[in-house]
């Protein structure tokens, strides 16, 4: 088995996000609604955080949504959106590696009349493939090509490793 490396623990995971919701916060503490959309599982389990820490604090009415892959590899979000609510639209990932995830899931978002759209991803590796640009990172890791990250959330374990 290949050796990981620690590079987030349970707290710093969670410091990452909370600065992340509070810069959302800062720039959107005006509006009445935001749209946060994660990718199935992790992207998904960042969203929900985001939407209990803006909750916290302000006033702001929060439709949360997931986005997977289905097996004809097109990409569903589900509830589905509604189009009165997509003034601002977040969409969250755990790890940016060539950016061709993020730019699919655009994609399937934009087939809605959006407003405004912004990405959030937790580890950015930099290994950009695609012209994919990010606004709410958590951490910048330059990795080589070889390495991988994993990100484990969950009830028993929240970590980041890279292997």
């Amino acid at each position: 088995m290949k050796k990981q490396q620690l590079i987030l623990n349970k707290q710093a995971i969670n410091n990452k996000i909370k600065r992340i919701g509070l810069s959302i916060i800062e720039k959107y503490h005006t509006q009445t609604t935001i749209t946060l959309i994660g990718f199935e599982k992790n992207g998904y389990i960042i969203a929900q955080k985001l939407k209990d820490i803006i909750e916290e604090t302000h006033n702001i009415n929060i439709q949360i949504h997931k986005i997977k892959i289905d097996k004809n590899k097109t990409y569903q979000i589900t509830p589905k959106l509604c189009n009165t609510h997509l003034k601002n639209v977040f969409l969250a990932d755990d790890v940016l590696k060539s950016g061709k995830t993020i730019m699919y899931g655009i994609k399937a978002i934009l087939e809605y009349p959006v407003e405004n759209l912004k990405t959030i991803i937790l580890v950015n590796r930099n290994h950009n493939q695609f012209p994919i640009g990010v606004d709410y990172i958590g951490l910048n890791l330059s990795t080589t090509l070889k390495d991988h990250i994993k990100v484990v959330l969950s009830q028993k374990e929240e970590s980041v490793y890279l292997v």
